[in-house]
């Protein structure tokens, strides 16, 4: 049972959330300094990136929007006027408004995040104007302002900050936030309710905004439009945002920026000077596209004074690929519960796995999106039909996607009513899936780059003994329930219906590293199925559970991020690198595979592994000696990851980090 704060906290992640002019004092909104126009792409890239007439190395100030006096003081929107990768949005990754934040009796999540959605949603739609922004039951157009286009994010200026009552000669600060977060989780990590009220009643009511503009700083957070989105538009957005800061504050020549998990890998490329980057392929479609990408992130100007990254993926990750409950948790949750919002590393996979027994049982009845799962896996006919999140085979010679069918025939011809059929809500894997116009698309680009394959650092372990069932969330909800699916027989209760084909774990574990060569098989005495790859001696039908491209697709449709992203160090002008990160893997754990022993220390924070956030070597390569003993620092603290951005301690520990280098 996950605890109460444990809950709330998560609710944060996943949901966040209005207007007058700025301030006379404050600069209007006019273009910063522009560079030279891009040449054109090449014919088979455009499509990846949105329609930008002349691309210059700059941005525009939109407009402004002033909350109501209890949330931010002021929220820009930001047009950044860089080439941008076109971002996809289905919907577990378009921004909230109030009218369908998920509401229940259990999770009343609109009381609490409702308006800091609604906040964000308006303050896009400054470039928009649609009054789909607001009205109760619409659907807004794509892009739109739930569905804002690549180019656009939102600069955030705490109360204090938007009213100039901090010391504005101080290095002011910009909190760059993760993936399923939004700037409102530095400020308000548990919701408010107008009136302070929290979410499930948690103690803490207030963020790092506060508490750094409470000690006289100025704070500025940034809002992506996707969560999920692209490394390199985010790492264009923080180097633009940065620039605008600075703007706002004459005579101050560098910010402090605070990164927490994905976030770090916006700030990263840019600190690693990414358009200096070699390696990629010229012949592979997605590192030609990477390069292109990475060529529009601007260069680093010596404008950061302290760079704190915390708890987050330098080295990649490679979560969902070693425990199938989460991604199987977010097939069957409702698109816009509490969990259920992030990728799947499968294509397909078999019915029988939803965690529903069909459509009466369902984990969140969630009224605005239903799940792939609803009302299928509730008996034998239909355990073993495939429920496809991705019509891509593979890659073709080139590295293009291959697809032979559309999404949509894909599951009717396993027996989905056509009228049942919407292609953003299958479309849910992390490979993404070429839609009906033939055009690739993926709502993960960023949670693709961060794909890496850890096992040769942290390998699958064998955890079939029961000891580990109350640390390994596969072993203690996965493997039994499938188990216990497959041997339910109504007919016969004395004889078991079917039986996992391997009894050791590792061989379904490792099936979304490598779907064919570590195939993960059940059998079942239900053998009619048309999925049925084969028989047993006692005529059981073989069924395949699930399929995937395998971490080495997924490595390199990200463009071998992580890869050119260790291949560099951050820039030896920045003045302070203060690595923090988590070594705790907190009440509920997502990650366990870097214990040894059930009493072992984690090895991680709950989610991430030790060596992909205690990554000071990687930051600091190309540093000299002297400089990495004056100027870098790293050091782990006993929270988990959720816990790392919103808990006192630690924002204590950067503030006194701050002050040394004032």
């Amino acid at each position: 049972m996950r605890s109460t704060w444990t809950l709330s906290l998560t609710a944060a992640l996943l949901m966040a959330g209005c207007g007058a002019e700025p301030p006379a004092s404050e600069a209007p909104p006019v273009e910063a300094a522009v560079g030279t126009a891009e040449a054109a792409l090449d014919a088979d890239l455009a499509p990846y990136f949105d329609a930008v007439t002349t691309p210059t190395n700059g941005y525009n100030v939109v407009g402004t929007l002033t909350p109501p006096s209890w949330s931010w003081g002021q929220i820009e929107l930001l047009e950044g006027r860089q080439r941008f990768r076109s971002e996809y949005y289905n919907p577990r990754t378009q921004k909230l408004r109030y009218q369908d934040t998920y509401q229940s009796s259990d999770y009343p999540l609109a009381t609490y995040f409702g308006s800091l959605n609604q906040q964000l949603v308006d303050a896009f739609n400054l470039a928009y104007g649609n009054s789909c922004a607001t009205a109760a039951g619409s659907t807004c157009p794509s892009p739109g302002p739930t569905k804002p286009a690549a180019r656009y994010v939102l600069l955030h200026k705490g109360r204090a900050t938007a009213a100039r009552t901090c010391n504005v000669n101080l290095t002011p600060t910009l909190l760059v936030h993760g993936a399923i977060q939004d700037a409102n989780v530095w400020m308000f990590p548990n919701g408010n309710n107008g009136s302070g009220g929290t979410y499930e009643n948690a103690a803490q009511k207030t963020g790092l905004v506060q508490d750094l503009e409470s000690k006289g700083r100025c704070v500025y957070a940034v809002t992506f439009g996707s969560f999920h989105g692209d490394n390199y538009n985010h790492a264009i957005h923080v180097a633009n945002a940065v620039k605008r800061i600075k703007a706002l504050h004459p005579g101050v020549a560098r910010v402090d920026i605070v990164a927490w998990s994905k976030g770090v890998l916006a700030a990263d490329p840019w600190l690693a000077n990414a358009a200096t980057w070699g390696g990629f392929s010229t012949t592979r479609l997605f590192e030609r596209l990477a390069k292109e990408q990475a060529s529009q992130v601007p260069p680093y100007d010596d404008s950061v004074r302290v760079y704190v990254p915390l708890s987050g993926p330098h080295k990649g990750i490679d979560l969902n690929f070693r425990h199938p409950i989460h991604t199987l948790t977010i097939a069957s949750t409702s698109s816009n519960a509490p969990v259920g919002r992030g990728p799947m590393p499968w294509t397909y996979f078999s019915a029988f796995q939803c965690v529903t027994w069909g459509p009466e049982v369902p984990w969140y009845n969630n009224p605005y999106a239903e799940s792939v799962c609803e009302g299928a896996g509730s008996m034998w006919p239909d355990f073993f039909r495939r429920i496809y999140l991705s019509n891509i085979t593979g890659l073709s010679s080139t590295g293009a996607p291959v697809s032979a069918s559309t999404l949509q025939s894909l599951n009717t011809t396993q027996g989905l009513a056509a009228s049942a059929f919407n292609f953003d809500e299958y479309n849910m894997s992390l490979f993404g899936a070429v839609n009906d116009s033939g055009k690739y698309v993926t709502a993960y680009p960023g949670q693709l780059q961060a794909a890496y394959d850890l096992r040769g650092t942290y390998p699958i372990p064998d955890r079939s003994s029961y000891v580990w069932d109350s640390v390994d969330p596969n072993e203690n909800r996965y493997f039994p329930w499938l188990d216990s699916k497959l041997i339910y027989n109504p007919l016969n209760p004395f004889i078991a219906a079917g039986y996992m084909a391997a009894t050791d774990h590792r061989v379904c574990r490792t099936t979304a590293y490598d779907p064919v060569g570590s195939p993960c098989f059940a059998y079942h005495a239900y053998n009619t199925n048309q999925n049925a790859e084969g028989y047993n001696i006692s005529n059981y039908a073989k069924y395949r559970i699930m399929q995937g491209l395998g971490i080495a697709a997924a490595m390199e449709m990200g463009g071998k991020f992580i890869t050119r992203l260790a291949e560099h160090g951050l820039d030896p002008r920045l003045k302070s690198l203060y690595v923090l990160y988590g070594t705790a893997a907190g009440a509920a754990p997502y990650e366990t595979d870097g214990m040894t022993s059930t009493t072992s220390a984690p090895r991680g924070d709950g989610v991430l592994f030790e060596a992909s956030i205690a990554a000071m070597p990687q930051l600091t390569q190309g540093w000299t000696a002297a400089k990495k003993t004056a100027d870098a620092k790293q050091e782990g603290m006993a929270y988990d990851h959720l816990s790392m951005g919103v808990t006192p301690a630690v924002w204590n520990k950067i503030s006194a980090h701050f002050v040394s280098r004032d």
